[in-house]
């Protein structure tokens, strides 16, 4: 057997035989100039999840519960984007666009919403742009209705 079994203790070097005095031996991304812990507290945290028994996290990440709520008001603004005028279509195809990056990142309900949004605003907001330089060049040319 090459180390002490589960009930023999286990000999460690003294301190003076692992390094000098006053040698760090901390990993390379803590910060040298700790604050003392405070009695009573649990350490700080800086930066790396908590570790269960096991050295991981007890606690997965999960998605965010329910349906991204940009991904909706984008596909609320771009359908009434169609009755205004396509003034709110503008809103409904930036909040697509940011409700469509978030589900990617967070991986919430409402993908599809979103990109909807998205495409029906940039249809409604092309479809007006091409009826207003159409009635502008209507109007250039001189063409009466009578």
């Amino acid at each position: 057997m090459t180390g002490p079994g589960p009930d023999e203790p286990r000999e460690y070097p003294p301190l003076e035989d692992v390094g000098q005095q006053g040698e760090s031996f901390a990993p390379v991304d803590y910060p040298d100039n700790l604050p003392p812990p405070v009695p009573g507290y649990p350490p700080p945290y800086w930066g790396y999840p908590p570790a269960g028994p096991y050295g991981y996290s007890p606690y997965p990440v999960g998605k965010p519960p329910g349906t991204n709520g940009k991904a909706i008001g984008g596909l609320v603004a771009s359908v009434l984007g169609v009755i205004c005028c396509g003034v709110s279509a503008i809103a409904g195809v930036i909040l697509g666009v940011i409700a469509i990056r978030e589900t990617r990142r967070t991986r919430q309900d409402g993908y599809g919403i979103a990109l909807a949004a998205t495409i029906i605003g940039g249809l409604t907001i092309a479809g007006y742009l091409i009826y207003l330089v159409l009635y502008v060049a209507l109007i250039a040319s001189g063409w009466q209705w009578i």
